[in-house]
């Protein structure tokens, strides 16, 4: 099981509520005594400082929904991602599964040839490069076919 990154801490998610709620009460009482020094009278006081304190409080929700709404895209498209792979593998794994109880004829092993290649297709097409190309070269460097050249 894997271990919550620092951005999902319930810790660090506490912590910045604290800082939030610290941070738009000292707005309130900083426009509180703008507003005195200015001159405004006590109620249109009030009604403008809890005004201006609401936007701010607003600008960090309105910033924290986007951050929600960036977060909720990038894990759907990501599973879409999954998805597509989950489909191509499946059905390359289904010929290599099928031919691989047949006799083994050079028809057969042409058809357990195309269907490694869709899986390795699948791979490097359908998963976003970076992660492939990184993956790619872990498996060259531990697969002993790496060293057999290829004729």
């Amino acid at each position: 099981m894997e271990t919550p990154s620092r951005e999902d801490s319930p810790l660090r998610s506490k912590i910045i509520v604290v800082v939030v709620a610290l941070v738009v009460a000292a707005v309130g009482i900083l426009f509180d005594r703008l507003l005195l020094r200015e001159g405004v009278p006590r109620p249109d006081l009030l009604a403008l400082s809890n005004l201006l304190t609401g936007m701010v409080a607003g600008a960090f929700f309105w910033q924290a929904m986007r951050r929600d709404r960036e977060r909720r895209n990038f894990v759907r498209e990501r599973l879409h991602t999954i998805s597509e792979m989950n489909h191509h593998i499946r059905n390359a794994l289904q010929v290599i599964s099928f031919y691989s109880y047949r006799e083994q004829d050079e028809k057969t092993l042409d058809m357990l040839r195309k269907a490694v290649n869709r899986i390795e297709w699948a791979l490097k097409e359908v998963l976003p490069g970076e992660l492939i190309a990184h993956e790619a070269n872990e498996l060259e460097e531990s697969s002993p076919e790496s060293e057999v050249p290829k004729s």
